[in-house]
Protein backbone atom coordinates (compact mmCIF):
# COMPACT_ATOMS: atom_id res chain seq x y z
CA UNK A 1 0.00 0.00 0.00
CA UNK A 2 2.66 2.36 0.83
CA UNK A 3 4.45 1.72 -2.27
CA UNK A 4 1.30 2.35 -4.30
CA UNK A 5 0.79 5.86 -2.20
CA UNK A 6 4.30 6.90 -3.59
CA UNK A 7 4.13 6.27 -6.75
CA UNK A 8 0.69 7.99 -7.15
CA UNK A 9 3.34 10.83 -5.34
CA UNK A 10 5.85 10.66 -7.93
CA UNK A 11 3.07 10.70 -11.17
CA UNK A 12 1.58 14.10 -9.37
CA UNK A 13 4.88 15.35 -8.86
CA UNK A 14 5.74 14.91 -12.13
CA UNK A 15 2.49 16.35 -13.67
CA UNK A 16 3.75 19.61 -11.75
CA UNK A 17 6.88 20.04 -13.24
CA UNK A 18 7.54 22.28 -15.68
CA UNK A 19 8.22 20.50 -19.44
CA UNK A 20 12.34 21.96 -19.08
CA UNK A 21 12.40 19.79 -15.15
CA UNK A 22 10.22 16.84 -16.76
CA UNK A 23 13.24 16.47 -19.36
CA UNK A 24 15.87 16.67 -16.84
CA UNK A 25 13.65 13.58 -15.15
CA UNK A 26 13.60 12.44 -18.47
CA UNK A 27 17.63 11.89 -18.58
CA UNK A 28 17.54 10.41 -15.35
CA UNK A 29 15.23 7.40 -16.20
CA UNK A 30 15.59 4.19 -18.78
CA UNK A 31 15.25 4.96 -22.63
CA UNK A 32 12.29 3.16 -22.56
CA UNK A 33 10.69 6.10 -20.68
CA UNK A 34 9.13 8.19 -23.66
CA UNK A 35 7.81 11.93 -22.93
CA UNK A 36 4.61 12.82 -24.57
CA UNK A 37 4.23 14.31 -28.32
CA UNK A 38 3.86 17.75 -28.60
CA UNK A 39 6.27 18.38 -25.74
CA UNK A 40 9.01 19.86 -27.78
CA UNK A 41 6.82 22.69 -28.33
CA UNK A 42 5.86 23.51 -25.21
CA UNK A 43 9.75 22.73 -24.16
CA UNK A 44 11.03 25.37 -26.55
CA UNK A 45 7.89 27.73 -25.48
CA UNK A 46 9.22 27.74 -22.35
CA UNK A 47 13.04 27.94 -22.94
CA UNK A 48 13.40 30.37 -25.74
CA UNK A 49 10.36 32.59 -25.81
CA UNK A 50 9.76 33.18 -21.90
CA UNK A 51 9.63 36.69 -20.37
CA UNK A 52 13.28 36.19 -19.54
CA UNK A 53 13.95 35.26 -23.17
CA UNK A 54 11.64 37.15 -25.38
CA UNK A 55 11.90 37.29 -29.06
CA UNK A 56 14.60 35.12 -30.47
CA UNK A 57 15.88 37.88 -33.23
CA UNK A 58 16.18 41.08 -31.24
CA UNK A 59 15.95 39.37 -27.57
CA UNK A 60 12.88 41.91 -26.91
CA UNK A 61 10.21 40.64 -23.89
CA UNK A 62 7.32 42.69 -25.99
CA UNK A 63 6.50 39.36 -27.51
CA UNK A 64 2.72 38.11 -28.27
CA UNK A 65 0.69 35.10 -29.80
CA UNK A 66 0.30 35.45 -33.61
CA UNK A 67 -2.36 32.98 -34.52
CA UNK A 68 -1.56 28.91 -34.63
CA UNK A 69 -0.76 27.22 -38.20
CA UNK A 70 -2.83 24.27 -39.24
CA UNK A 71 -1.02 21.69 -38.15
CA UNK A 72 -0.85 23.37 -34.39
CA UNK A 73 2.12 24.71 -34.28
CA UNK A 74 2.18 28.36 -32.23
CA UNK A 75 3.13 31.55 -33.93
CA UNK A 76 4.57 34.64 -31.95
CA UNK A 77 5.00 37.97 -33.01
CA UNK A 78 7.58 40.66 -31.82
CA UNK A 79 6.22 44.16 -31.30
CA UNK A 80 9.83 45.85 -31.26
CA UNK A 81 11.16 44.35 -34.61
CA UNK A 82 8.05 42.85 -36.21
CA UNK A 83 9.19 39.27 -37.11
CA UNK A 84 7.03 36.84 -36.74
CA UNK A 85 8.83 34.00 -35.60
CA UNK A 86 7.69 29.51 -34.47
CA UNK A 87 8.84 28.32 -31.30
CA UNK A 88 12.03 26.35 -33.59
CA UNK A 89 12.77 28.98 -35.87
CA UNK A 90 16.78 29.28 -36.05
CA UNK A 91 17.02 26.49 -33.86
CA UNK A 92 18.84 23.02 -33.96
CA UNK A 93 15.50 21.39 -34.14
CA UNK A 94 13.95 23.96 -37.00
CA UNK A 95 12.08 22.61 -39.41
CA UNK A 96 11.98 19.09 -37.22
CA UNK A 97 8.78 16.65 -37.16
CA UNK A 98 10.09 14.93 -34.01
CA UNK A 99 9.29 14.93 -30.53
CA UNK A 100 11.73 15.83 -27.56
CA UNK A 101 11.95 11.93 -26.78
CA UNK A 102 13.51 11.68 -29.73
CA UNK A 103 16.26 14.50 -29.16
CA UNK A 104 16.49 13.37 -26.06
CA UNK A 105 17.55 9.98 -26.97
CA UNK A 106 19.62 11.13 -29.42
CA UNK A 107 21.28 13.25 -27.15
CA UNK A 108 22.12 10.42 -24.97
CA UNK A 109 23.26 8.48 -28.09
CA UNK A 110 26.20 11.40 -28.51
CA UNK A 111 26.85 10.95 -24.89
CA UNK A 112 27.58 7.27 -25.42
CA UNK A 113 29.31 8.13 -28.01
CA UNK A 114 27.66 5.93 -30.16
CA UNK A 115 27.89 5.76 -34.01
CA UNK A 116 25.03 7.11 -36.96
CA UNK A 117 24.23 3.45 -37.56
CA UNK A 118 23.89 3.05 -33.75
CA UNK A 119 21.90 6.43 -33.20
CA UNK A 120 19.60 6.06 -35.99
CA UNK A 121 18.22 2.68 -35.19
CA UNK A 122 17.80 3.13 -31.30
CA UNK A 123 16.03 6.66 -32.17
CA UNK A 124 13.85 5.42 -35.22
CA UNK A 125 15.46 8.14 -37.88
CA UNK A 126 17.25 7.72 -41.02
CA UNK A 127 20.62 7.74 -41.24
CA UNK A 128 20.75 10.88 -43.01
CA UNK A 129 18.57 12.79 -40.16
CA UNK A 130 21.12 10.98 -38.27
CA UNK A 131 24.40 12.55 -39.60
CA UNK A 132 22.66 16.00 -40.26
CA UNK A 133 21.59 15.94 -36.68
CA UNK A 134 25.21 15.07 -35.31
CA UNK A 135 26.64 18.58 -37.18
CA UNK A 136 23.80 20.50 -35.96
CA UNK A 137 23.97 19.91 -32.54
CA UNK A 138 27.76 20.37 -32.49
CA UNK A 139 28.03 23.65 -34.69
CA UNK A 140 25.38 24.81 -31.56
CA UNK A 141 28.62 23.71 -29.09
CA UNK A 142 30.72 25.95 -31.17
CA UNK A 143 28.03 28.68 -30.51
CA UNK A 144 27.70 28.48 -26.73
CA UNK A 145 30.53 26.73 -25.25
CA UNK A 146 33.09 29.41 -26.79
CA UNK A 147 36.96 28.60 -25.89
CA UNK A 148 37.71 27.00 -22.21
CA UNK A 149 40.57 29.12 -19.92
CA UNK A 150 43.12 26.80 -19.09
CA UNK A 151 44.97 27.71 -15.69
CA UNK A 152 47.61 25.87 -13.91
CA UNK A 153 50.04 23.80 -15.05
CA UNK A 154 48.96 23.23 -18.79
CA UNK A 155 50.81 20.65 -21.09
CA UNK A 156 50.73 21.16 -24.89
CA UNK A 157 51.82 19.49 -28.19
CA UNK A 158 50.45 18.28 -31.27
CA UNK A 159 48.94 15.31 -33.03
CA UNK A 160 48.57 14.36 -36.41
CA UNK A 161 45.53 12.89 -38.82
CA UNK A 162 46.01 11.55 -41.92
CA UNK A 163 43.62 14.39 -44.58
CA UNK A 164 40.64 13.22 -45.31
CA UNK A 165 38.52 14.19 -48.34
CA UNK A 166 35.72 11.84 -47.50
CA UNK A 167 32.16 13.70 -48.56
CA UNK A 168 33.56 16.25 -50.97
CA UNK A 169 31.51 15.94 -54.44
CA UNK A 170 29.87 18.56 -55.90
CA UNK A 171 32.39 20.68 -57.87
CA UNK A 172 35.41 19.13 -56.07
CA UNK A 173 38.51 17.89 -57.47
CA UNK A 174 40.58 15.50 -55.80
CA UNK A 175 44.19 17.26 -55.80
CA UNK A 176 46.20 13.97 -55.23
CA UNK A 177 45.89 10.19 -56.44
CA UNK A 178 42.92 8.33 -54.43
CA UNK A 179 43.96 6.27 -51.29
CA UNK A 180 42.85 2.38 -51.44
CA UNK A 181 40.77 1.47 -48.60
CA UNK A 182 42.69 0.57 -45.52
CA UNK A 183 45.74 2.04 -46.62
CA UNK A 184 48.01 5.09 -44.83
CA UNK A 185 49.16 8.43 -46.98
CA UNK A 186 51.56 7.48 -49.36
CA UNK A 187 54.24 10.30 -48.00
CA UNK A 188 56.52 9.67 -45.12
CA UNK A 189 56.70 12.11 -42.26
CA UNK A 190 55.04 15.67 -41.97
CA UNK A 191 53.54 16.39 -45.31
CA UNK A 192 50.60 18.20 -46.27
CA UNK A 193 49.13 15.06 -46.12
CA UNK A 194 48.46 15.34 -42.37
CA UNK A 195 46.22 17.71 -39.95
CA UNK A 196 48.12 19.38 -37.44
CA UNK A 197 46.04 19.34 -34.09
CA UNK A 198 47.53 21.63 -31.53
CA UNK A 199 45.82 20.13 -27.79
CA UNK A 200 46.30 21.07 -24.43
CA UNK A 201 44.98 19.64 -21.13
CA UNK A 202 45.82 21.60 -17.56
CA UNK A 203 46.36 19.61 -14.32
CA UNK A 204 42.29 19.98 -13.68
CA UNK A 205 41.48 17.62 -16.71
CA UNK A 206 40.22 20.41 -18.80
CA UNK A 207 41.33 20.87 -22.36
CA UNK A 208 40.98 22.14 -25.61
CA UNK A 209 42.03 21.12 -29.34
CA UNK A 210 41.22 22.41 -32.93
CA UNK A 211 42.69 21.41 -36.26
CA UNK A 212 45.62 23.91 -37.05
CA UNK A 213 47.07 24.04 -40.73
CA UNK A 214 48.81 20.67 -42.72
CA UNK A 215 52.37 19.36 -42.01
CA UNK A 216 54.55 20.56 -39.08
CA UNK A 217 52.98 23.06 -36.78
CA UNK A 218 54.38 26.88 -36.74
CA UNK A 219 54.32 29.48 -34.80
CA UNK A 220 51.77 31.41 -36.19
CA UNK A 221 49.33 28.06 -36.24
CA UNK A 222 50.33 27.90 -31.98
CA UNK A 223 49.33 31.80 -31.81
CA UNK A 224 45.81 31.27 -33.66
CA UNK A 225 45.05 28.08 -32.04
CA UNK A 226 45.72 28.84 -28.04
CA UNK A 227 45.09 32.67 -28.25
CA UNK A 228 42.96 33.79 -25.49
CA UNK A 229 42.88 29.64 -24.32
CA UNK A 230 45.69 29.47 -21.88
CA UNK A 231 45.94 32.02 -19.11
CA UNK A 232 48.66 34.76 -18.83
CA UNK A 233 49.32 33.28 -15.16
CA UNK A 234 49.45 28.98 -16.11
CA UNK A 235 53.05 27.49 -16.59
CA UNK A 236 53.05 25.72 -19.97
CA UNK A 237 54.89 22.15 -20.38
CA UNK A 238 55.68 21.09 -23.94
CA UNK A 239 58.39 19.22 -26.03
CA UNK A 240 61.21 21.08 -27.53
CA UNK A 241 59.33 22.87 -30.66
CA UNK A 242 60.60 25.97 -31.20
CA UNK A 243 56.87 27.30 -32.02
CA UNK A 244 55.86 27.13 -28.67
CA UNK A 245 58.89 29.64 -27.27
CA UNK A 246 57.34 32.66 -29.49
CA UNK A 247 53.60 31.80 -28.41
CA UNK A 248 54.97 32.03 -24.44
CA UNK A 249 57.06 34.72 -24.67
CA UNK A 250 54.21 37.00 -26.45
CA UNK A 251 51.66 36.26 -24.06
CA UNK A 252 53.84 36.41 -20.98
CA UNK A 253 53.03 32.82 -19.94
CA UNK A 254 55.92 30.65 -18.21
CA UNK A 255 57.36 28.01 -20.66
CA UNK A 256 59.10 24.68 -19.27
CA UNK A 257 59.92 22.13 -22.42
CA UNK A 258 61.54 18.71 -21.70
CA UNK A 259 61.94 15.52 -23.67
CA UNK A 260 58.88 13.66 -24.62
CA UNK A 261 59.83 10.74 -21.54
CA UNK A 262 61.28 12.99 -19.20
CA UNK A 263 60.45 15.25 -16.25
CA UNK A 264 61.67 18.69 -15.39
CA UNK A 265 62.05 19.13 -11.92
CA UNK A 266 62.30 23.12 -10.89
CA UNK A 267 63.81 24.83 -7.68
CA UNK A 268 60.23 24.78 -6.24
CA UNK A 269 60.47 20.87 -6.14
CA UNK A 270 57.35 20.36 -8.77
CA UNK A 271 57.71 18.08 -11.69
CA UNK A 272 56.50 18.85 -15.04
CA UNK A 273 56.33 17.22 -18.24
CA UNK A 274 53.97 16.22 -21.14
CA UNK A 275 52.63 12.33 -19.99
CA UNK A 276 49.55 13.76 -19.53
CA UNK A 277 48.95 15.84 -22.91
CA UNK A 278 50.37 12.23 -24.59
CA UNK A 279 47.52 10.23 -22.39
CA UNK A 280 44.95 12.56 -23.82
CA UNK A 281 46.00 12.22 -27.14
CA UNK A 282 45.47 8.43 -26.92
CA UNK A 283 41.80 8.99 -25.55
CA UNK A 284 41.34 11.34 -28.51
CA UNK A 285 42.26 9.03 -31.14
CA UNK A 286 40.49 5.84 -29.30
CA UNK A 287 37.27 8.36 -29.70
CA UNK A 288 37.90 8.98 -32.97
CA UNK A 289 38.70 5.45 -34.49
CA UNK A 290 35.22 4.68 -33.09
CA UNK A 291 33.79 6.30 -36.68
CA UNK A 292 36.22 4.75 -38.95
CA UNK A 293 37.69 7.63 -40.62
CA UNK A 294 36.63 11.57 -40.37
CA UNK A 295 36.63 13.70 -43.25
CA UNK A 296 38.88 16.73 -42.52
CA UNK A 297 36.10 19.04 -42.98
CA UNK A 298 34.59 17.80 -39.97
CA UNK A 299 37.61 17.55 -37.52
CA UNK A 300 37.11 20.27 -36.01
CA UNK A 301 33.50 19.24 -34.63
CA UNK A 302 34.87 15.74 -33.56
CA UNK A 303 37.35 17.81 -31.82
CA UNK A 304 34.86 19.54 -29.93
CA UNK A 305 32.57 17.05 -28.94
CA UNK A 306 35.70 14.80 -27.46
CA UNK A 307 36.32 18.21 -25.30
CA UNK A 308 32.44 18.34 -23.81
CA UNK A 309 32.91 14.60 -22.96
CA UNK A 310 36.49 15.13 -21.81
CA UNK A 311 35.56 18.68 -19.60
CA UNK A 312 32.26 17.49 -18.51
CA UNK A 313 32.76 17.14 -14.62
CA UNK A 314 29.18 16.88 -14.03
CA UNK A 315 27.24 14.00 -13.81
CA UNK A 316 25.79 12.20 -16.73
CA UNK A 317 21.93 13.65 -15.73
CA UNK A 318 23.55 16.99 -15.41
CA UNK A 319 25.18 17.41 -18.94
CA UNK A 320 22.11 16.02 -20.35
CA UNK A 321 19.96 18.90 -19.10
CA UNK A 322 22.55 21.42 -20.16
CA UNK A 323 22.60 19.53 -23.64
CA UNK A 324 18.50 20.04 -23.49
CA UNK A 325 18.42 23.17 -22.04
CA UNK A 326 20.92 24.79 -24.62
CA UNK A 327 21.91 23.20 -27.35
CA UNK A 328 17.98 22.64 -28.39
CA UNK A 329 17.21 26.38 -27.80
CA UNK A 330 20.70 28.11 -28.75
CA UNK A 331 20.36 30.59 -32.17
CA UNK A 332 21.66 28.95 -35.20
CA UNK A 333 20.55 28.85 -38.48
CA UNK A 334 21.48 26.09 -40.31
CA UNK A 335 20.47 23.95 -43.03
CA UNK A 336 21.24 19.99 -43.83
CA UNK A 337 22.20 20.77 -47.03
CA UNK A 338 24.57 23.89 -45.94
CA UNK A 339 26.17 20.88 -44.12
CA UNK A 340 28.81 19.74 -46.33
CA UNK A 341 29.83 23.10 -48.00
CA UNK A 342 32.70 23.14 -45.61
CA UNK A 343 36.54 23.98 -47.10
CA UNK A 344 37.73 20.42 -47.36
CA UNK A 345 41.44 21.63 -45.71
CA UNK A 346 41.19 23.74 -41.85
CA UNK A 347 41.23 27.58 -42.24
CA UNK A 348 42.64 29.48 -39.79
Amino acid sequence: MADTLNLKEVIIAYRKLSFSDQAAFYAMVPNDFCLTDGNLQSFLIETRISADHGCIYCGSSHVVKNGIRKDGTQRFLCRDCKKSFLPTSESVTSRTRKTLSVWASYLKCMLDKKTLREASEECGISMSTAFSWRHKILDALHEINGKVLLDGTVEADETFFDVSYKGNHKNFELPREPHKRGHSVRTKGLSSEKVCVPCAVNDAGFSYARPGKTGKVSSDCIKKIFDGVIAPGAVLCTDNEKAYAGFASSQGIRLVQTDTDCRVTHRQGKAYGIQRINAWHSRLKGFLHRFRGVSTKYLENYLVWNDVLENSQRSREEVMELLLSQILTVRISLRNRDIPCRPPLPAL
